[in-house]
């Protein structure tokens, strides 16, 4: 059967005075110790994702960057290409009009050749008129 008496009490403060001693000694320095640990690590944690976050923003600032420079490149070979079509239509319509140039000179040239050929040979179309009548009739025409 138990007892009371004066050994339990001993027994009952010598558990106390363990208990507190094991806290200031060891319970609270281990909790201490564990809660900077958790405490680092949550900042790690969250240093982590700050970085993370941030390298995913320069990510996406990337791309947006990078697609805008695709889309002005686009643009500008699209200009460069206009420019160039506008330049050889250009370049085109000059030269046909300095055809046409050419073409109608070259008419007023042989046409003020034939009037000049037709000024000069006036005078001796009677001449030949008579020598090819006379040539196809074969006699001599007045």
């Amino acid at each position: 059967m138990i007892e009371i008496n004066f050994t339990l009490l001993i027994q009952a403060a010598n558990f106390l005075l363990l208990i507190f001693l094991l806290n200031v000694v060891l319970y609270k320095p281990i909790l201490k110790i564990l809660e900077e640990r958790e405490h680092r690590i949550d900042g790690q944690q969250a240093e982590a994702k700050k970085i993370t976050d941030d390298s995913q923003a320069l990510i996406d600032e990337y791309n947006r960057k990078l697609h805008e420079a695709k889309i002005e490149a686009m643009n500008a070979k699209n200009a460069a290409r206009s420019q160039a079509s506008e330049e050889a239509g250009r370049i085109i319509e000059e030269a046909r009009k300095k055809a046409e140039e050419m073409v109608a000179q070259v008419q007023r040239e042989i046409a003020s050749e034939i009037a000049q050929a037709k000024k000069e040979l006036e005078p001796e179309l009677g001449v030949m008129a008579a020598t090819i009548a006379e040539q196809i009739l074969g006699r001599r025409v007045a």
